[in-house]
């Protein structure tokens, strides 16, 4: 198994939650240590990430965007960037799952049958998409589009699109990065 030493779990818990429409939430210690984690990626063959919650509580992901980042300014690309409607909330625990380069695509939520086989709940469409060969960030925006969390795809896996395997991290939200069997919005395996 290949060990992917170079990425630091990076999290929420130093910003404070908000709320559908953009104001704060009221906070306490236990939304103190709420969490979020770029938790598996998978650049072969079909493209998508999962965030992982391992938070205390449920987070209010409402207006927060996924971007990829501007080859010239290295900044995340807001252009692209998918943000989360109003109202999405990420269980204590749970995954999202964000299919890549859905072009002309709105966010969503979208139901199971128009996400990966076998996922029994919705996804969300992003426009951009992650190269395989030569890696790239991954960022999580605040709804003031600052980032709280990247994510560097590795373009040093050992392996080729169409062999179910990804990136993620064992345990989930906290492991380094290594190679897996793909789990798209489940608890991460080894391969």
């Amino acid at each position: 198994m290949v060990r992917l030493s170079a990425f630091a779990l990076l999290a929420l818990a130093a910003l404070t939650a908000c709320s559908s429409d953009g104001t704060p939430v009221a906070t306490n210690a236990s939304s103190a240590s709420m969490s979020v984690a770029f938790n598996e990626l998978s650049a072969a063959g079909e493209e998508w990430l999962e965030l992982y919650n391992n938070g205390s509580s449920d987070l209010d992901l409402s207006n927060y965007a996924i971007a990829d980042t501007d080859k010239t300014s290295g900044q995340p690309r807001l252009n692209k960037a998918m943000r989360f409607p109003a109202g999405t909330k990420l269980p204590k625990g749970g995954f999202a799952l964000v299919l890549l380069g859905k072009d002309n695509s709105t966010p969503g939520p979208y139901s199971a049958d128009a996400c990966l086989p076998g996922i029994a709940k919705g996804c969300f469409y992003a426009l951009f998409s992650i190269s395989q060969s030569r890696g790239e960030a991954v960022h999580l925006l605040a709804p003031d589009d600052t980032s709280v969390a990247n994510v560097i795809y590795p373009a040093n896996l050992e392996f080729e699109a169409g062999v179910g395997l990804s990136a993620c991290r064992i345990p989930d939200g906290t492991g380094n990065f290594t190679t897996c069997t793909q789990t798209p919005a489940a608890t991460n395996a080894e391969p």
